[in-house]
């Protein structure tokens, strides 16, 4: 038996050196992220994983449809149209390069026109993302009544505690969120201070999870850290009497019981 166990083991230990020693092939995120919007296929997107797969794994760089049909579910045929398809819409290109080793021009796949796609479709984003923040400021200034100083500072102030406390600066979504909560909160950075400090204590360095806070304060009409300290007491307190009502609930019943098996 022991022995059984022991070739278990050497088998798992095999496995996850290798696991480890075979390498994996990294993908980036903004490519999973666009690849339908440039107008790739899930078929074709995985061939694209294969291609860079053997080669910086097996350093494969043009390698056959026959040699794709072994890594792939799809038949030779689907593969070779597949690639045609990525060359015809600019994903992929074919370019060569001078091997000194074996003194001869050998052709790779190039990837440059699918990163340049990539990086159009996120430019837009991040201009978007520009955009959209300036609007929101310059509707907040031109408020009536708004305190643009005022405004100002408190802008100010919360983004460089953020950043203080990240211990990095805050990308432009983090800080067009800092603008959407002044704006939904009445400028009460004290709440917004609160609701990082508590984020913190638990490891939570996201905005994520201070919205949530913030949102829950919102929601239970909340304005201050004197209503939110006083929220939070009544609502220890009324755990507390739901667990003494219980507690009586459960020994009445051990009563009933107890006058049933004695008393009848």
């Amino acid at each position: 038996m022991s022995n059984t166990r022991d070739r278990k083991g050497n088998i798992t230990a095999a496995f996850g050196s290798d696991l480890t020693l075979e390498g994996m092939t990294g993908v980036p995120n903004l490519l999973l992220k666009y690849y339908q919007k440039i107008g790739i296929t899930d078929t074709e997107m995985m061939l694209i994983i294969q291609l860079m797969h053997l080669q910086t794994a097996a350093n494969q760089h043009f390698p056959t449809p026959d040699i794709l049909e072994s890594y792939m579910s799809a038949d030779r045929a689907k593969i070779q149209n597949d690639l045609e398809n990525l060359k015809e819409k600019g994903i992929i290109s074919i370019k060569h390069y001078y091997n000194d080793e074996t003194d001869e021009i050998v052709p790779f796949y190039c990837y440059e026109p699918l990163f340049e796609k990539i990086s159009e479709f996120w430019a837009c984003e991040k201009v978007k993302t520009y955009q959209q923040m300036k609007k929101n400021l310059t509707e907040q200034k031109q408020k009536p009544g708004a305190g643009r100083k005022e405004r100002k500072a408190s802008f100010a102030k919360v983004c460089k505690g953020f950043e203080k406390e990240f211990g990095r600066m805050l990308s432009p979504m983090e800080i067009e969120q800092v603008d959407l909560w002044l704006n939904e909160y009445g400028d009460q950075t004290e709440l917004i201070f609160e609701a990082l400090r508590r984020a913190v204590l638990l490891g939570k360095h996201n905005f994520k999870y201070i919205d949530s806070i913030l949102l829950e304060w919102h929601k239970n009409n909340l304005k201050t850290i004197d209503d939110v300290l006083s929220y939070e007491s009544n609502f220890r307190q009324r755990q507390s009497a739901k667990q003494v009502r219980r507690k009586i609930t459960s020994h009445d019943k051990r009563k009933d019981k107890f006058r049933l098996l004695y008393l009848s």
